[in-house]
């Protein structure tokens, strides 16, 4: 199959999926050299009309995270629909490289989920998707992206289908009854996805309530109801609609987000790096103007030689100054020149300190945090570095480390290395001051605090 050319311009690298009806296949473009992914359906098939049906629904989607139907094709025996490739990692696939989500994540993807669904609901002919399932759900940089719309419909086609394409273990109940299906259909497909982020399997009815509430364990009380409630039997007892239940998404996220955030009267997070200029201002900075941002007020310190601060206070006019401590939109921060200015302790609850590189004379005290955050890097002139921190503090537990500079392909090689170690791979943001509503950002530095993903 590889390196064969269909329509004398695209060349097929591999096959992505087989099915008892359809196949995909990743294929480059010959002149315009770009991927695309090609589906290929059999005309023989019983449920040809209904793949074919795809076609139709993506052809007049515009969305960043749906595909692009770019062309379509046909021969004798088959018909051809050729699409964007999404890149990125199945949720299948990521849960089964992670395991454990933590539930702030958890609770972030389904949110995405939610507005995507609300695109397609709000369309002037608007789509069911009828298939939530985990091998449809793309992750990429942690944005949800949805792909095969084979099993979808338009609303007002629905008498139209003659066979339901749902999934056993995440396909609503109503696509095997007979009933018609409608948004509370999306949502038992929800409240599967939920399911499975949160336990690993798929959701089965024949599972005694006792031996559900054991696989939800690591689950909070809300999110179980929540989930529990999505995957109703019966259509009705669900939530009513998609942004119902986004808004009790929500709810849990911030709750939790609070709650979490509060679980210490005084917390002090300590960041280095491996080198030097590796970020660990950047990051602390992040950090600090997060948790002023979210009402609980935090102290960047500058516990290093660097003088960066000294350097961004210039680049400012009308800076705030108090007693050594100066205010940069939602920032307090101390530069390092006034680090033994003397501050009321539960005026700042939380302590943001950027020791600079690790090293000797930093270490004692950079181990005495509550939260120890190592920012590195994982090209190969850096790797050196990681590797020498690594064996210095193979002893310790607890540590974060931190990748830098780093695209999603390059994070993923680098944790094959990593021994189970909590990595995390930095996210862009080039206004560390201007704190904008950002989900991923959000919950990041929440998994920074509050533990694994």
């Amino acid at each position: 199959m590889a390196d064969r050319i269909w329509f004398q311009k695209y060349r097929i690298i591999k096959t992505l999926g087989h099915g008892g009806s359809a196949g995909v296949y990743l294929a480059e473009h010959i002149k315009l050299k770009s991927l695309r992914a090609i589906k290929r359906l059999n005309k023989d098939d019983i449920l040809y009309e209904q793949l074919l049906n795809e076609a139709y629904i993506l052809k007049n989607l515009k969305h960043p995270c749906i595909p692009v139907i770019y062309d379509f094709e046909e021969d004798a025996h088959n018909s051809y629909i050729i699409e964007q490739y999404i890149e990125g990692v199945s949720l299948k696939v990521l849960k089964e490289q992670y395991r454990h989500f933590k539930e702030t994540l958890i609770i972030n993807y389904a949110i995405q989920i939610c507005d995507l669904l609300q695109y397609l609901y709000s369309l002037d002919n608007p789509i069911l998707y009828l298939d939530l399932k985990p091998e449809n759900i793309i992750i990429s940089d942690n944005v949800v992206k949805l792909i095969d719309f084979g099993a979808s419909s338009f609303q007002n086609r629905l008498n139209g289908r003659k066979y339901s394409l749902g999934t056993k273990g995440y396909a609503a109940p109503e696509l095997y009854t007979g009933r018609m299906p409608d948004e509370r259909t999306d949502i038992y497909g929800i409240g599967s996805l939920l399911y499975y982020m949160a336990t690993g399997t798929s959701y089965s009815r024949q599972l005694s309530e006792k031996h559900q509430k054991k696989l939800l364990k690591h689950c909070s009380k809300p999110l179980q109801h929540l989930i529990h409630q999505c995957l109703r039997y019966n259509h009705i007892l669900r939530y009513p609609s998609v942004q119902v239940l986004k808004n009790k998404l929500s709810e849990i996220n911030h709750r939790k987000l609070i709650g979490n955030s509060n679980t210490r009267e005084y917390l002090n997070i300590a960041i280095a790096g491996t080198q030097h200029r590796i970020g660990t201002t950047h990051l602390a900075v992040l950090i600090a103007t997060y948790f002023n941002k979210t009402g609980k007020k935090a102290l960047y310190m500058e516990h290093n030689e660097s003088d960066h601060i000294s350097a961004i206070l210039n680049s400012y006019r009308n800076i705030k100054t108090d007693d050594g401590i100066c205010r940069i939109f939602h920032c307090n921060v101390v530069p390092g020149y006034a680090i033994h200015t003397p501050y009321r302790k539960e005026d700042y609850p939380v302590t943001v300190s950027d020791y600079g590189c690790l090293n000797d004379s930093n270490m004692d005290e950079f181990l005495k945090a509550d939260i120890r955050l190592i920012v590195t890097g994982g090209k190969e002139w850096e790797l050196n570095k990681t590797e020498e921190i690594l064996r210095l503090l193979k002893d310790e537990r607890d540590i974060k480390y931190l990748f830098n500079f780093l695209d999603g392909n390059q994070f993923r090689r680098i944790m094959k290395h990593m021994d189970k170690l909590e990595c995390y791979r930095i996210p862009y943001k080039p206004d560390l001051f201007v704190w904008k509503n950002n989900e991923y950002l959000e919950d990041f530095i929440e998994n920074l605090i509050n533990g694994r993903k």
